[in-house]
């Protein structure tokens, strides 16, 4: 049995929220997992589907960090073979990508086919600098590269180009693309009947990446996910990395995928929710909002990225609410590595009046929906009745033709009346 690990969408050089401490937790954790998983298990070698970059343009301290991990595999005898994904591929008119420049420097194999006119594909071995596919002691690994929105024309091809190779029971497929109903705001996946030519054409493994969330199909397809969170709403789902245990002379298989969870260098995330409704100023949403975040202390982890959403109604206006000061306020409490803001707190004018039922009559419909607007305005809420009375009033004058000053008559005289009384 041959063992390897499948790594995809690293990400290397995520400069996440223009953060440094950021951007060196994604080399921490491909560093930690190629140092438990790979160096540690005595894997024969690693697999990278796609994605080692974060774009394809890199600093020179995110091509160290790469040329550190692939040292330190190729200094314990275990290879790389990789191909490009939508993120570090070259450009049209870059012509070498910097997957292409390590894989000349021989820090691992990058794998990729050939393309003909009209569409045509050819898979040459590896030449020692250059191929579409390469044996590793029984074990086929094959290349592929990303096709973006032909990708599911690219299949057949592909199965055909892989059907013309000598027998070999165990193929491995790179391939950089994503399965449909993963992730809802994906589109463009291929299904699995659409990726079945694969493995009629002999594909035991298909080693997939771009969808940064662990997945497997058929027995025969994986995903591993990112080893990063690449934004706040990926930290909830399961990523990681796949050991594999594979058979030459079968093709048969057992992987374990590794939960993210089991790095110890994993960033926190905090998603935090707080509701600014029934909150008249904005001292009392900060006094409301300090009670909620001394609640989180004691779970505080160390250094976390937090992302706190102020939603709800405001009973005042937006502006007179200092996000800055919000912001300050989680420093002071939860200790982050940094804050994400969300304000979707609506203000009073543009909500609709809560807890009206069905059916309740135009007029008194009316006459909730007035008191309900200005009740809102911490100015006017004290006397919301009264208030709600003038403008329904005033809204009957001026549908009944009242001369405008009469209704102005009318405005100032009650306005008087409201404060002789208040």
């Amino acid at each position: 049995m041959l063992r390897f690990l499948h790594l995809a969408d690293i990400h290397l050089g995520n400069n996440q929220y223009q953060n440094d401490d950021r951007m060196r937790d994604f080399f921490f954790a491909l560093h930690a997992v190629i140092r438990r998983y790979a160096i540690a298990e005595g894997v024969d070698f690693v697999l990278v589907a796609g994605d080692l970059f974060d774009r394809r343009n890199i600093e020179p301290r995110v091509l160290t960090q790469a040329t550190v991990v692939f040292k330190e595999l190729k200094d314990a005898g275990i290879p790389v073979y990789a191909i490009e994904g939508n993120h570090d591929r070259s450009g049209p008119h870059d012509g070498v990508s910097w997957l292409r420049y390590l894989s000349d420097w021989d820090w691992f194999r990058l794998l990729e086919p050939d393309h003909g006119d009209g569409g045509s594909l050819t898979l040459e071995p590896w030449d020692g600098r250059r191929g579409g596919y390469i044996e590793h002691e029984g074990v086929r690994i094959i290349g592929s590269k990303w096709y973006g929105s032909s990708t599911s024309t690219v299949v057949a091809p592909l199965a055909e180009a892989i059907s013309r190779l000598p027998p070999c029971p165990a193929q491995i497929l790179l391939f950089h693309a994503g399965l449909e109903g993963y992730i809802d705001s994906y589109s463009g996946g291929l299904s699995h009947p659409q990726l079945l030519p694969l493995k009629q054409a002999g594909v035991t493994y298909l080693a997939l990446g771009h969808i940064h969330k662990r997945y497997e199909e058929g027995g025969w397809i994986y995903n591993p996910g990112s080893l990063e969170s690449c934004n706040v709403a990926e930290f909830a789902e399961v990523r990681g990395a796949y050991l594999v245990a594979v058979d030459p002379a079968s093709g048969a298989h057992t992987a374990r995928h590794v939960d993210h969870r089991e790095f110890e260098t994993q960033r926190a995330f905090r998603r935090l929710r707080f509701d600014v409704t029934g909150q008249s100023t904005p001292e009392a949403v900060m006094a409301a909002l300090e009670g909620m975040l001394a609640a989180h202390r004691e779970q505080r982890d160390d250094r976390p990225v937090v992302e706190l959403t102020l939603a709800g109604v405001l009973g005042f206006k937006r502006h007179e609410l200092v996000l800055a000061q919000v912001e300050a306020l989680v420093e002071r409490i939860l200790e982050p590595l940094l804050v994400r803001l969300r304000y979707d707190a609506m203000p009073a004018e543009y909500a609709v009046a809560p807890g009206l039922a069905v059916g309740t009559d135009r007029k008194q419909l009316e006459r909730e929906i007035m008191r309900d607007l200005v009740s809102r305005d911490s100015r006017y809420a004290p006397e919301a009745e009264r208030y709600a009375q003038i403008l329904v009033s005033l809204k009957n004058r001026a549908l009944s033709g009242d001369p405008p000053a009469d209704i102005a008559l009318f405005v100032a005289q009650a306005l008087s009346q409201s404060g002789e009384e208040g």
